[in-house]
């Protein structure tokens, strides 16, 4: 850079000397000044990381284990057998005849009267208004194509179907219908009520006293050395760097490390035992029981009734039929015809324009009244009767009864053990350990820059 700003003043300074000279010798033009580009070599600082090895103490903790005797009290489960009393509810049909009310309904015819709305109608006379059409003349102009038409003669052959008609007497055969009432028999089926006897098998409940084995699980204590992590903190030498200086030293801090340790853990064991006990089992008995019921019932019942029956009778009709016949024939015939051509043609012509006026009129229009009016009907009213039935109701009772059962009780004893434990103690060791430790050096390193530098002109 201190290279770059004295070859500036140089080249300024350069200018200027030349321009002072040339003022003496020639004061009218100055002389021309050229540039060109110059590398010049710089140098810039630049930090760099290497590592070297340093000697340091570090501290360990190693585990040592240790064996001791341990008292424990134990809670040892004892099964004991005990005899208990409950109140049991033992179930005890009985037949009860009871009572109840059916309502059935009678109809009685009654007269009543009631005011019914009947209409009537009167032809009123209403105006309205009406918009007639009407029509004036009016003159209007048109181009009209005229035709102009001449006469020319034509021939033609046609054939011409000559028709004569023939009658002809024919005969044919039609149905009479004739309707007559005759008498037929059809049978309904009528629903009546008996009372029938019936049994049925009921399944009435037995309790019995039945001896069962059950299987149920003790569960027994059982020490067991089990292997599990520990956290254990650990000092460890860390290396700094220093912000202002540059320079790593190193500092002591504990570090988290996980190790292994035996430990005694009481695990439950299941086992499987037997006991018998007693059940009350219920078992249902077939018991034939009898009871009346309502059976519905039909029975056919023959009525008449008089029936429209349709039967149809031949008849014989005559009618006349007229036949046509035809006869083709060829003819030639001569004929004009007119040829039409178009001409403009100038007309006047009147138009009926509509007009429409307004105009009153009158009409006569229904209006429909109401007007009240009695009148009697007869309507079929229900009236309830009362009756009075019996009926046969099996009941049951539950009769309390005392019955005796044994239960196995789960107690506990207390029981002492000794049992050995391993526990772990941790020692502080120190070891000497190489590493690579960074550290940074400043280093300068060329670079090459651009320069634009003034050059007068020799050739002035």
């Amino acid at each position: 850079m201190r290279t770059f700003v004295s070859a500036a003043v140089a080249a300024v300074a350069l200018v200027l000397g030349i321009t002072q000279v040339g003022s003496a010798t020639w004061p009218c033009l100055p002389p021309p000044v050229s540039y060109q580009y110059q590398s010049i070599t710089c140098f810039r600082p630049e930090y760099r990381v290497e590592y070297r090895e340093v000697e340091r103490v570090v501290y360990r903790c190693v585990p040592e284990v240790q064996k001791r005797e341990v008292k424990e009290t134990v809670l040892v489960p004892v099964w004991r057998q005990e005899e208990r009393k409950e109140n049991v509810l033992v179930p005890k049909y009985r037949e009860e005849t009871r009572k109840y009310k059916s309502v059935r309904t009678e109809w009685r015819e009654e007269e009543r009267e009631r005011v019914i709305l009947v209409p009537e109608i009167k032809q009123v006379e209403q105006k309205y208004k009406v918009l007639v059409c009407d029509w004036k003349t009016e003159q209007r102009e048109q181009m009209v194509m005229v035709p102009d038409v001449r006469i020319e003669e034509r021939q033609r052959k046609y054939t011409v179907l000559n028709t004569k008609w023939r009658e002809e007497e024919r005969e044919r055969v039609i149905m009479v219908p004739e309707i007559k009432q005759v008498e037929q028999k059809y049978k309904v089926l009528v629903t009546d009520w008996k009372t029938e006897k019936r049994e049925q098998q009921v399944m009435v409940p037995k309790f019995s006293e039945e001896e069962r084995t059950r299987l149920f699980t003790v569960w027994n204590t059982v020490p067991e050395v089990q292997s599990r992590p520990v956290v254990c903190h650990v000092p460890v030498s860390v290396p700094i760097c220093d912000p202002c200086s540059g320079m790593v030293h190193y500092v002591c801090q504990m570090s988290s490390q996980v190790q292994n340790v035996n430990v005694t853990v009481m695990r439950c064991v299941p086992e499987q035992r037997s006991e018998k006990f007693r059940v009350q089992v219920c078992n249902y008995v077939p018991e034939a029981r009898t009871f009346m019921v309502q059976v519905p019932i039909t029975r056919e019942e023959t009525r008449t009734q008089l029936v429209p029956v349709c039967s149809y009778r031949q008849e014989k009709q005559k009618y006349k039929v007229s036949i046509p016949e035809t006869t083709p024939e060829e003819r030639v015939e001569k004929y004009n015809v007119q040829v039409c051509t178009q001409k403009p043609e100038k007309r006047v012509y009147n138009v009926q324009v509509p007009v429409t006026r307004e105009e009153v009129r009158t009409q006569l229009v229904p209006v429909c009244t109401q007007r009240q009016e009695k009148q009697k009907y007869k309507v079929q009213v229900p009236v309830p009767v009362e009756e009075e039935k019996s009926y046969k109701v099996q009941v049951c009772e539950m009769v309390p009864e005392v019955r005796t059962y044994k239960v196995n009780v789960l107690d506990h004893k207390r029981e002492e053990r000794v049992r050995t434990v391993e526990y772990t103690t941790f020692k502080t060791v120190s070891e000497v350990v190489r590493e690579r430790v960074p550290y940074t050096t400043c280093v300068s390193v060329p670079y090459q820059v651009q320069v634009c530098v003034p050059v007068p002109w020799c050739g002035w």
